[in-house]
């Protein structure tokens, strides 16, 4: 049955100066709030950009200039579009992680919300973002269908539902690619063990910190110094990873000045973007905080160990979950020490990350096709088109 063409190509796409190699038939515009928005929603776009027909163009949502989000496009090789423009045009999907400011963009709309490790909705800032929503929806109230709310388990879509009646029709379950892509990289820890350059004799711990002030590094920075001190000493391999807001706020200069030298020299920071699926994979141990990472790693098996109580933890949330699976570090006793835990995956974790493992992928197609409006994608060729 192929691609059939609602309406016309944007105009955008349709004026662009040169010769087209690629037949286009659906135009795609994935709005990036914030780098860590911006990782989000790169799996909802590697879901269509395959498709035949089907072009991809990111762009920069309204917000701080010193955000970080036009080197992340830079990053992706993406084709680019200034939002000036991209708000002045007709889309057949957008995608977007948050919704902020994408209500009055033009085309069917793929809400990708992150699901905090309390169990609240946010958007890219992690605040709470169910009354944006509702405005949201208020204002697309003329052609309701063509928005989906995309979340990671059933529990979430219940309670969005409960807290929001109006989006009883829009939310659905599309589980979690960020946990999908993690599963896919424990496959191959071996070959990433090794492109790390982590001996088989060597032990690889990963560091996580979310953003805030409740944060591992925001409670605790001097256990970075601790870590670097006691463990390398073993032949122990560090890597940490900051949440990208960190690096953001702070600048890259700023946060290993204050990390001191001895933490600079004995771990290794992530690049801002820079993909932590393989080093969780790749590792034998994480030190972490409330943070999605830690439970990540917590849903896959790996041994966690917490430096501080999780604050606020919210009655059976994720958060809860992975402070009752991980160890709290005793201040007393050396690292070393402590460090000698076999874990194993904990089905509480994994519920409260994600009802339906392994399958994000094939869930955030079948939505984008629907919106699309594409029909018997599997046999469509470029003949098709």
């Amino acid at each position: 049955m192929g691609l059939r063409n609602p309406h016309r190509l944007t105009p955008w796409w349709a004026a662009a100066g040169g010769v087209q190699t690629y037949g286009v038939r659906r135009v795609v515009l994935v709005v990036v709030h914030s780098v860590a928005a911006g990782e989000r929603v790169l799996a909802a776009a590697r879901a269509v950009e395959g498709l035949p027909g089907v072009q991809v163009v990111f762009t920069q949502s309204p917000g701080p200039a010193d955000n970080r989000v036009a080197d992340f496009l830079i990053g992706t090789d993406a084709l680019t579009t200034p939002w000036e423009r991209a708000a002045l045009e007709r889309f057949d999907l957008v995608i977007a992680a948050s919704p902020t400011s994408v209500g009055t963009l033009r085309g069917a709309l793929l809400l990708l919300p992150e699901v905090s490790t309390d169990g609240e909705i946010v958007d890219h800032n992690g605040r709470r973002c169910v009354p944006a929503l509702n405005g949201l929806l208020r204002q697309r109230a003329v052609d309701p269908d063509t928005v989906v709310i995309g979340l990671p388990h059933d529990a979430a879509v219940a309670a969005l539902q409960a807290a929001s009646p109006g989006t009883r029709r829009h939310a659905v379950v599309i589980g979690d690619p960020a946990y999908d892509y993690l599963l896919d990289a424990l496959a191959h820890r071996d070959a990433h063990r090794e492109r790390l350059g982590v001996h088989r004799d060597q032990r690889l711990g990963i560091v996580l910190s979310t953003r805030g002030p409740d944060s591992l590094l925001g409670r605790s920075p001097a256990l970075f110094g601790r870590i670097a001190a006691d463990l390398p000493t073993s032949g122990d391999r560090l890597i940490c990873h900051l949440h990208p807001d960190v690096w953001v706020r702070h600048g890259r200069r700023q946060v290993l000045a204050w990390a001191g030298p001895l933490v600079r020299a004995r771990m290794r920071f992530l690049r801002l973007g820079q993909g932590w699926q393989v080093p969780i994979a790749a590792a034998d141990y994480v030190v972490g905080d409330h943070g999605a990472l830690t439970a990540y790693a917590a849903a896959t098996g790996k041994p966690v160990y917490l430096a501080n109580p999780v604050p606020s933890t919210a009655p059976d949330s994720l958060g809860e979950a992975v402070a009752r699976y991980g160890r709290f570090l005793d201040p007393a006793v050396s690292l070393g020490a402590q460090f000698d835990w076999t874990a194993r995956p904990s089905a509480s974790v994994v519920r409260r990350v994600t009802s339906v493992p392994g399958r994000s992928a094939d869930l955030l197609r079948t939505e984008c096709l629907r919106l699309l409006r594409i029909t018997d994608s599997a046999r469509q060729t470029v003949d098709d088109l």
